[in-house]
């Protein structure tokens, strides 16, 4: 009997630890999938980075871009309005022209309030004197 006992003891004993290799082994395949998923995490976070990276790099280098060429564009309006004063103070007849206020249609035309947004814009478009038909004449 007393060897039946040990025998049940020992078959008690290997099936707990089997079962307890059995879960071992269940928790470890568990954790290399979730090492697996993590790592194909972490290289698509690398690879956004990586595109973030170099979309980033090609705004700075489009802004730099503009940046000389608004300073190109701001040269040339400074150089166009300095030669228009010059004109304006050398030449009377530029100066009388220029110094003459504009005619009330083309005044009328500067006149506008301050608009914000495309819904404003098309509103004021929409509100705003129709201009004359072709072909009636001018008024002024």
């Amino acid at each position: 009997m007393e060897v039946i006992v040990k025998s049940l003891i020992s078959a008690l004993f290997v099936g707990v630890l089997g079962l307890v290799i059995y879960v071992q082994y269940n928790g470890l395949k568990e954790a290399q999938g979730r090492i697996k998923d993590a790592e194909q995490a972490s290289r698509d976070r690398d690879d956004t980075i990586k595109v973030l990276t170099a979309a980033a790099n090609r705004n700075k280098k489009a802004a730099a871009e503009l940046q000389g060429e608004r300073n190109s564009i701001a040269a040339t309006l400074t150089e166009r309005e300095n030669l228009i004063e010059n004109l304006q103070h050398e030449n009377t007849t530029i100066r009388t022209w220029a110094d003459a206020p504009l005619p009330d249609a083309i005044a009328r035309l500067r006149e506008h309030p301050a608009t914000t947004g495309a819904a404003a814009y098309a509103e004021r478009l929409s509100g705003s004197d129709a201009l004359s038909v072709a072909g009636s004449g001018a008024q002024d």
